[in-house]
C-alpha cells in the first residue's frame, strides 16, 4: 500500500466492532423508549430532491447540504435532516385528521466544519409528533429527550427552554430587513451585549422597545424567575401568548417531575426559522455543544400540501457516544464468541451439526478446520474473545475452556446435558 494516501474523507469515521456494539446497544434503548410512548419507526430515502429542503423558508442552510446531479439533471441532496422528510411523509399520509407519531434512527449528512468537531455524517435519533397542537404534546416530546439521557445514566444535564414566538413577537414591532433581523438574532443568541447595544442605536425605536431587545440575552436561568422578569418586556399579544404557552409547558414538565432539569433561555432563538412555538436544547456538563434540540413547527407541513401542527426533537447519537466514553459509561459488552468448533474433513458433518444445535440455543459459534498445532487457534481465540474451543473427534469432543485454562473430554450427549439442554439434543451418530 502506498504511504501517505489518506483513504478517509474529512468528517467521517469508521466504527469498529466493539464500538459498534456499544452504539447499537444505546440505539436499542433509545428505540425502546420511543416505542413505549407509541412512536412508530419509519425510514426515509438517503437521497432527497434539493427543492424539498430549499423551498422551506428558514430551513436548512443550503451551504450545509451535499448536492449531486442525477442523470435527468435534477439536483439531489444527501439527507441533511429528518424533520423535513417526515413532514412530507405525514402530509401524504394524513387522511382522517388524527395525529401521527413517528420515530427514526438514521444517518444524516451535512457539510459541517470538522475543525469544530462536527462530523459530516452522523447518526441522529428522534421523534416527530404531528397533528396535536396542545402544550401536552410539547411536554411529552421534551420528556422523551430527558428519558433518553436518564436511561444512559447521565445525571449532569440541562434542558434549556425558549419560545420562538416570544422573539418573533418582539420583531413584529420593528421594520427590519431580513439581513438586519438576522444580525439581531445572532447577537441575541450569542449574547453579544456590547454589539447588540451598538446596533440598536442605529434604529429609530422607543426606549421601551430598545430595552426589551437588550434584555433578551439576560432572560436566562431559573424558570419562575425568568418568566416573571420577561413579563416586564412584553410588547404585544403575540409575546404574551408565547410566554403563557411556555409557562404551560413548564408546568406540564413539573407534573412529570422533571423540573430539576429545566432552565429558561428566551435568548435562545434557534437557527431554524420554521419553529413557531416552544424550542429547546439539551446540554451535558463538560460537553461544549448541544447534544439534542427540537421544538414546535406548526407551519412546516403546509409546504407539502397539508397543514398540521407538529413538534419533535433530534439527538446526535454519535455525540452521545462521545459523552459516554468521556465519562467511561459505556455499558455494552465487547464482541465475543461462545464456541469455536474445530474439525477434520472426516468429522465435518458431525461438527457442523453440533454448531447448528448450539446456534439454535442462542450461542455464538464459529467453525474452522483444525490444524495439527492448536496454538494458532488458541491465539486467534484469545484475540476474538472466544470462550471455549471444541475439537470434534471421531468418538468424542476435546474441550478447551479458555476462561479457566481447563481441558477435558466429553461425549456429545454429555456436553449438551451439562449445558442444561438435556433431551432437547438429538444424537448425531
Amino acid at each position: 500500500m502506498e504511504k501517505g494516501i489518506d483513504f478517509m474523507p474529512e468528517g467521517v469515521a469508521d466504527i469498529h466492532c466493539n464500538a459498534y456494539v456499544a452504539k447499537e446497544s444505546v440505539m436499542g434503548r433509545i428505540k425502546s423508549i420511543f416505542r413505549s410512548f407509541g412512536y412508530r419507526q419509519i425510514s426515509t430515502p438517503t437521497f432527497e430532491y434539493y427543492d424539498s429542503f430549499s423551498m422551506v423558508e428558514g430551513g436548512m442552510n443550503k451551504d450545509e447540504m451535499f448536492k449531486l446531479i442525477d442523470p435527468s439533471g435534477k439536483i439531489l441532496v444527501l439527507r441533511p435532516d429528518m424533520t423535513i422528510p417526515i413532514a412530507r411523509v405525514a402530509a401524504r399520509c394524513q387522511k382522517n385528521g388524527g395525529y401521527q407519531k413517528y420515530s427514526y434512527v438514521s444517518n444524516v449528512f451535512r457539510m459541517n466544519d470538522e475543525q469544530n468537531g462536527m462530523r459530516r455524517e452522523f447518526t441522529q435519533g428522534g421523534i416527530e409528533y404531528l397533528g396535536n397542537e396542545k402544550a401536552d404534546a410539547d411536554g411529552e416530546v421534551i420528556v422523551l429527550a430527558v428519558k433518553i439521557l436518564e436511561e444512559c445514566d447521565i445525571a449532569n444535564f440541562q434542558i434549556d427552554l425558549g419560545h420562538a414566538g416570544f422573539y418573533q413577537g418582539l420583531m413584529d414591532e420593528f421594520n427590519l430587513s431580513k439581513k438586519e433581523g438576522e444580525q439581531i438574532r445572532l447577537l441575541i443568541e450569542n449574547k453579544n451585549f456590547a454589539e447588540l447595544a451598538h446596533q440598536l442605536k442605529t434604529f429609530h425605536i422607543c426606549d421601551a422597545l430598545r430595552e426589551a431587545v437588550l434584555q433578551m440575552p439576560y432572560l436566562y436561568g431559573k424558570p419562575e424567575k425568568v418568566m416573571d422578569a420577561a413579563k416586564t418586556y412584553v410588547q404585544n399579544a403575540r409575546m404574551e401568548k408565547s410566554l403563557q404557552n411556555l409557562e404551560r409547558v413548564y408546568c406540564i414538565l413539573k407534573d412529570y417531575g422533571y423540573e430539576k432539569y429545566i432552565s429558561i433561555d428566551l435568548g435562545m432563538i434557534g437557527h431554524m426559522d420554521y419553529y413557531t412555538g416552544v424550542i429547546f436544547k439539551g446540554y451535558i456538563m463538560n460537553y461544549g455543544k448541544a447534544i439534542l434540540r427540537g421544538g414546535r413547527y406548526d407551519q412546516l407541513t403546509k409546504y407539502y400540501g397539508c397543514s398540521m401542527p407538529a413538534t419533535g426533537f433530534g439527538i446526535n447519537i454519535d455525540a452521545l457516544m462521545e459523552v459516554l466514553e468521556m465519562y467511561n459509561m459505556k455499558k455494552a459488552p465487547s464482541c465475543y464468541t461462545d464456541y469455536l468448533v474445530l474439525y477434520k474433513d472426516a468429522n465435518r458433518v458431525k461438527a457442523l451439526r453440533l454448531a447448528s444445535e448450539l446456534r439454535e440455543q442462542g450461542f455464538i459459534v464459529e467453525c474452522d478446520v483444525v490444524e495439527n498445532d492448536l496454538k494458532r487457534h488458541i491465539g486467534n481465540a484469545s484475540y476474538r474473545d472466544i470462550k471455549e474451543i471444541i475439537e470434534v473427534r471421531e468418538d468424542a469432543l476435546k474441550i478447551i475452556n479458555l476462561r479457566n485454562n481447563e481441558i477435558y473430554g466429553s461425549t456429545v450427549p454429555e456436553f449438551f446435558k451439562n449445558l442444561g439442554m438435556g433431551e432437547a439434543y438429538i444424537s448425531i451418530h
